[in-house]
């Protein structure tokens, strides 16, 4: 029994020592690593540059695929390989990576390579420059890393064209638009009143307001205050919900059939306009500007007119105070009053938020004292401070 037992304490000392020597046997053999050889260039793009992105296929079609060779480390072991991709004038502090395991090989999309560009700060439409290499390291065969140093491939510069996201609209956008006619409390006259039918954009291709529509009455939407030269119109007989508009058209748009608060949208990208029911109290009708970073403080009722905001249209208000970089502030649809409130979570802006979404610390005054533009949009829903 004796013999038995020292055997098997033999067998298992051999074994250890077989796997822990087995672990580290190849790091004694290697040599530094290269991507370099007789028959490699290193890191190359097919294409070769210069890149000109387009969106055909919803941007699905090959833009580009980098190749780089297996680094030579003089004995065969597990290379990892991190594909690394950053804008022209950085050192690859903070790349954009991609975790290639042992691949040599990587594919872009346009759509893809669309988006990295733009991310590293190309223009759409203009060409730019953004770099890229490989970095390959060796781990032991249980994935703690070696000693071995890591090896990063030539730098390779792709220039690059990306294009825009942005839908084209199919009319030119206007600057602004106003909404007239015998459905609107101001009917046909034009100035219309503003700001009350003055439209707030809501995106580059976009516009909405809400008003309180006369039940079977018609409206016209002017690019236009107070001018009667061009006017957003339709061709057919038209539609209580909305419609194709064109400009310049002979028939006026036709309003709902029941009298009440509406919400019109026109889309520069379709060229269409919707109508649909509104909540009342969705947007409010005035706002006010509370809190320990401005002069009022938390008084509430706030000083007016120093703290509230000008209505710019029907659903977009601005402020242009000194605010105090210690503090935080909300908005209020009714001075004097605690009931409802709005604000954000950003000291530079963000999403319009309401009621129980507002952060217990209130919105954050920008980081120093200074005087700042609120602007809210609340049919974008976003809000900035400039």
């Amino acid at each position: 029994m004796k013999n038995l037992f020292n055997k098997l304490c033999l067998v298992s000392t051999i074994a250890f020592l077989f796997f822990a020597c087995k672990k580290d046997d190849p790091g004694l053999l290697l040599k530094n690593g290269t991507f370099f050889t007789s028959g490699s260039v290193g890191l190359s793009a097919t294409p070769s540059t210069p890149l000109v992105l387009d969106s055909t296929s919803g941007g699905s079609k090959t833009a580009v695929t980098l190749n780089w060779p297996a680094v030579d480390f003089g004995a065969s072991v597990a290379v990892t390989y991190t594909l690394q991709i950053d804008s022209i004038n950085d050192n690859f502090v903070k790349p954009t990576t991609y975790s290639m395991a042992s691949g040599l090989t990587k594919t872009f999309t346009m759509g893809d390579f669309n988006t990295l560009a733009q991310n590293l700060g190309l223009t759409p439409g203009t060409a730019g420059q953004i770099k890229a290499r490989v970095k390959a390291d060796v781990n032991q065969s249980n994935g703690v890393a070696t000693s071995v140093p890591t090896v990063y491939s030539n730098t390779l510069t792709i220039t690059v064209t990306p294009y825009s996201t942005i839908p084209k609209p199919i009319y030119p956008v206007p600057a602004g638009l106003y909404l007239v006619g015998d459905a609107t409390a101001g009917g046909w006259n034009n100035p219309v009143p503003v700001p009350t039918q003055v439209f707030t954009q809501i995106d580059a291709n976009t516009f909405g307001i809400v008003a309180q529509l006369t039940g079977g009455g018609q409206f016209l939407v002017l690019p236009v205050n107070g001018d009667w030269s061009h006017k957003y119109a339709i061709t057919g007989a038209g539609n209580p919900a909305g419609g194709a508009f064109v400009p310049d058209a002979n028939n006026n748009m036709v309003g709902p059939t029941t009298t009440g608060l509406y919400k019109i949208v026109m889309d520069f990208v379709k060229g269409t306009y919707t109508i649909t029911p509104a909540v009342a109290g969705a947007i409010p009708t005035a706002l006010f500007l509370v809190g320990d970073a401005t002069a009022g403080g938390w008084n509430n009722p706030v000083p007016v007119p120093s703290q509230q905001f000008t209505r710019i249209s029907s659903g977009e208000y601005k402020i242009t105070i000194a605010l105090s970089s210690a503090g935080s502030y909300l908005w209020l649809p009714v001075n004097g009053d605690w009931t409802h409130k709005y604000g954000g979570s950003s000291k530079t802006g963000g999403a319009v938020l309401f009621d129980s979404a507002v952060p217990g610390s209130n919105t954050p005054a920008p980081s120093a004292n200074g005087t700042y533009t609120i602007d809210v949009n609340f049919f974008s829903n976003l809000y900035t401070v400039k």
